[in-house]
């Protein structure tokens, strides 16, 4: 008994030892369960920190997104330097981006976030793990790590990205960088899941303007920067303090449309374009096609307007800004930046 006793038991620990070698997943293997997880699930929650490197003062964002399949989204985004909320929001009458403590919405038809998807989203960060096959993958703490390519429209110095997922394929963290490794954006998840249950109302419109909680923030900003006093003008004039190269600065010109006071400051150069300074009356905007930018400190709508014309609109203590021109969506989201933390008198 012993003597046929011994061979199964070697047998067996055999048997144990290349299951333990070959039973290892490949990365084929893990991209291909992967996007079976991504096929089968009906939407999810999350909760996270979204930090993006802008300038030398980091801007932080805590990040709620609710996802339904297959194309209801709510993601709010409150900052937390300026403690208040805006809502991305997508239902079947569109896209918005919403400022409640305004009563403020910018509505638009647009193929968001299928055509520019946002670090955020947790199919965002899905995909470019499936459809990168150059990806690298290894083990850290009982989580995959995916290094991909970043494909960010508008944004060029951002080449390369680092995913986390747990075994069951839920997000920890992820990494934008530029072609140095450098982290220009990051984001910490903490809290996800799989199948929730939606209210019935959870992506009205309405419901999202009327029921957030939200922090009144001040008719200005209080920080210093450069501004320019324009006479006539219910608002002083802040001039953005990044211009491309090859650009001048022309005309400060007030004008009256619509009963709307308004500014107008007109550039000329490598790139023409205008930035258009107001306090809105209207409510609601809407546009025909556009898509939101994250800008940093708040939310703006960029539309294409013509073969080579964009138009990117944001509102920022009471002022709605307008660039409007021939600028790449890049350089449009670099002088838009550089208002922030101007102040008007």
């Amino acid at each position: 008994m012993k003597r046929v006793a011994l061979p199964l038991v070697l047998l067996l620990v055999f048997t144990l030892f290349l299951g333990g070698c070959f039973g290892q997943k490949t990365p084929e293997d893990v991209v291909s369960d992967l996007n079976g997880a991504l096929g089968k699930m009906t939407g999810y929650k999350s909760q996270a920190v979204l930090t993006m490197q802008t300038g030398s003062t980091p801007m932080e964002y805590d990040v709620q997104v609710w996802y339904e399949k297959p194309t209801n989204y709510r993601v709010a985004l409150t900052s937390k330097q300026r403690g208040i909320t805006q809502i991305i929001l997508r239902n079947n009458e569109g896209v918005f981006v919403l400022t409640p403590h305004l009563n403020k919405s910018f509505r638009f038809q647009s193929g968001w976030p299928e055509n520019n998807g946002p670090l955020y989203l947790y199919e965002t960060l899905a995909k470019s793990i499936i459809d990168d096959t150059e990806r690298q993958m290894k083990m850290e703490e009982k989580q995959y790590v995916f290094e991909v390519k970043a494909n960010y429209s508008g944004n060029r110095s951002l080449t390369k990205q680092k995913i986390w997922l747990t075994e069951d394929f839920k997000p920890t963290h992820a990494e934008i960088m530029d072609a140095s490794m450098n982290p220009l954006v990051r984001i910490d998840f903490t809290d996800f899941s799989f199948n929730p249950m939606f209210d019935k109302d959870a992506f009205d419109k309405e419901r999202n303007m009327t029921t957030s909680s939200l922090t009144t923030i001040p008719t200005m900003a209080q920080t210093n920067g450069q501004v320019v006093k324009q006479p006539n003008s219910q608002f002083g004039v802040i001039v953005p303090t990044y211009m491309p190269e090859g650009v001048k600065q022309g005309d400060i010109e007030p004008v009256t449309r619509d009963g709307e006071r308004k500014v107008i400051l007109t550039y000329k150069g490598t790139y023409n374009y205008k930035v258009i300074e107001g306090r809105p009356t209207a409510a609601s905007v809407s546009y025909e096609q556009g898509m939101p930018v994250n800008l940093g400190f708040t939310v703006g709508v960029l539309a294409q307007t013509g073969e080579n014309q964009r138009l990117l609109t944001w509102e920022l203590d009471g002022i709605e800004y307008t660039i409007a021109g021939d600028l790449p969506e890049e350089e449009m989201v670099n002088v838009a930046q550089s208002t922030y933390g101007l102040s008007a008198k």
